[in-house]
């Protein structure tokens, strides 16, 4: 009897875990990286720490929030326009990144949430434009520069609705059209004073469970209203898609372009192309090269990076970029080396 008891004990505890692990889920993300403009001589060190936690209160949904912190030591090394870093962001001990609820309907085919938002989440942060460090390949520029695009380290009130059916994803967000980083600002909805934000995108993927799937994106972004009383509007669209194969490695194309559609507007476009190969020398590792050019009323500027991220060990990865820029016809040669370290359920 006592035997039996101790058995039925251990597999209640171990039915009750097993729930608290798909009920609970959490990561912590940290990121150091060393800066180093070979043009000048300057240097920084920039960090980004990022938590998220969830918990699914009933059937179908889910509660989630995630925290930003950021800092940075020394001065920016370089007076890019696009920003050759995507985790450079004003010193903060704490940020409110993303908080609210979302819940399935239809098996999981339809997806809605309300709450705090940011777009590249959605949108931007796709398999292989996520191996390049510049801040372009998180979010079009056409669309930062444009308009009051909640983005990376900034954040909005928003309702979101996701549908996926047969490889065919459509995205649809609308927000309040004033993002901040600061809570006593993030939670407000003023469409009479702060405008809305609205952007959606048609995607269609497949893909190996060993590699990043390929897909295609075609989206656009509206801003209603501006304190100079005019509406902005923008499209872009994205592919990656596998072009060869080589034993236990894959070589992808990246391409990427952006459109705005009002000739006094700060960005009129964007376009990006690269190549990456993954698993490369051995699984997990990636390198990739890419150039993209932004258009700017007042100028442009090309950038090209080559980068590789190489997994370590218990969580850990090592990722080195150099970027040779071109801006307004100076040029500026750049270099990082990332630390990253990631874990979580």
């Amino acid at each position: 009897m006592k035997k039996h008891f101790i058995l039925f004990v251990a597999l209640f505890l171990t039915i009750s875990l097993s729930a608290q692990e798909k009920r609970f889920s959490w990561n912590v993300g940290v990121i150091s990286e060393g800066q180093w403009n070979m043009s000048n001589g300057k240097d920084r060190w920039a960090n980004l720490i990022n938590a998220d936690f969830g918990v699914r209160l009933w059937k179908g949904s889910l509660f989630d929030v995630s925290l930003l912190s950021t800092y940075g030591a020394g001065s920016p090394v370089a007076d890019d326009r696009q920003g050759f870093s995507n985790i450079d962001a004003e010193n903060r001990g704490l940020r409110l990144f993303h908080a609210g609820l979302s819940q399935n309907f239809f098996d999981g085919a339809l997806t809605a949430f309300i709450g705090l938002k940011a777009a590249d989440e959605d949108y931007f942060n796709t398999d292989l434009a996520g191996l390049f460090t510049g801040s372009s390949y998180g979010c079009v520029p056409t669309c930062t520069e444009n308009h009051n695009i909640a983005v990376y380290p900034e954040a909005a009130l928003a309702v979101h609705l996701e549908f996926n059916k047969g490889g065919w994803t459509l995205r649809e967000t609308l927000y309040n059209g004033a993002p901040s980083d600061r809570v006593d600002e993030e939670f407000r909805f003023r469409p009479g004073r702060d405008g809305l934000f609205n952007i959606g995108s048609v995607m269609y993927s497949w893909g190996d469970e060993d590699f990043a799937p390929a897909s295609y994106t075609l989206g656009y972004a509206v801003t209603t209203k501006e304190a100079h009383g005019r509406s902005e509007f923008s499209m872009w669209g994205s592919v990656e898609q596998p072009l060869l194969r080589i034993g236990d490695s894959r070589l992808s194309l990246l391409a990427q372009g952006s459109k705005h559609f009002n000739d006094e507007a700060p960005c009129k476009g964007f376009w990006a192309g690269g190549l990456v190969v993954e698993n490369f020398i051995k699984e997990g590792v990636r390198i990739g090269a890419a150039v993209n050019r932004i258009y700017c009323l007042d100028g442009s500027e090309t950038d090209i990076e080559v980068t590789f991220n190489c997994p370590i060990a218990w969580g850990f990865s090592i990722q080195p970029a150099i970027h040779f820029i071109r801006t307004d016809g100076q040029s500026t040669t750049v270099g990082q080396l990332r630390l990253c370290y990631e874990i979580g359920n």
